[in-house]
């Protein structure tokens, strides 16, 4: 009782805002309102005849389907909303995005041979700088959805590297090759995995991803998750 009337003071005193309209949340919502949500920039590729987001991983044939849950635009919402947990220590905020995107995808059929997650890894000095992984935590919001283990110990990064933000399609690819490698491939031979990430600009990080695990598994067959992609 006593600690039901203390945390009704602290909202009364610091109530809950919307990360995008700043209005005050209800008690059902958490981090954004309903009316947002309703009007948050839903990529829905995968519902296209032909996916436009398939084009980046033409000619990789362990590829199996690939999704996004928004459309990334410069000063848009879902930039907004993934700089308040990719550098603001927000990490409830990954994991919720991940759960809300599981949710319309589980609905539409979407990743369900699935026989686990693998969130696309940092570097140690870049996660130790960060606090945290933020495709780890989206990965653990779809698990809770999709009932499937996340593995973090399947795939590292080996290399360092600089952020990707400014540079050309060349130089992304340049930056992100044999940057990561593969800790555990006998339990992911045969295996259908869901490979994970905050963002997609060219698929630069993901296809060195994927370059990685079917060159140590090459029976492994791959399908990709991010958060946001740069529209196709």
């Amino acid at each position: 009782m006593i600690r039901t009337k203390l945390n009704d003071l602290l909202k009364l005193l610091y109530p809950s805002l919307c990360l995008i309209c700043r209005r005050q949340l209800i008690d059902t919502e958490q981090h954004i309102c309903l009316h947002c949500l309703c009007d948050l920039p839903y990529a829905r590729y995968h519902r296209l005849p032909e996916n436009p987001m398939l084009k980046l991983y033409a000619g990789i044939p362990q590829i199996r389907e690939v999704a996004a849950f928004l459309l990334y635009e410069k000063d848009g919402v879902a930039q907004r909303l993934i700089h308040k947990f990719k550098y603001h220590d927000n990490s409830s905020l990954a994991k919720y995005l991940g759960r809300i995107a599981s949710l319309g995808m589980n609905t539409d059929g979407l990743f369900r041979d699935i026989d686990f997650l693998i969130p696309v890894p940092l570097h140690p000095k870049k996660e130790r700088q960060r606090g945290y992984n933020q495709s780890y935590w989206i990965a653990h919001g779809m698990a809770a959805v999709y009932r499937l283990p996340v593995r973090n110990d399947v795939l590292h990064r080996k290399v360092y590297t600089t952020s990707q933000t400014r540079k050309s399609l060349y130089d992304r690819h340049l930056n992100t090759e044999n940057v990561f490698g593969v800790k555990d491939a006998h339990t992911c031979a045969g295996k259908h995995i869901l490979l994970i990430d905050d963002v997609i600009t060219t698929g630069a990080t993901s296809i060195a991803c994927i370059d990685a695990l079917t060159a140590a598994i090459p029976d492994i067959r791959i399908s990709m998750f991010s958060l946001a992609v740069v529209p196709q």
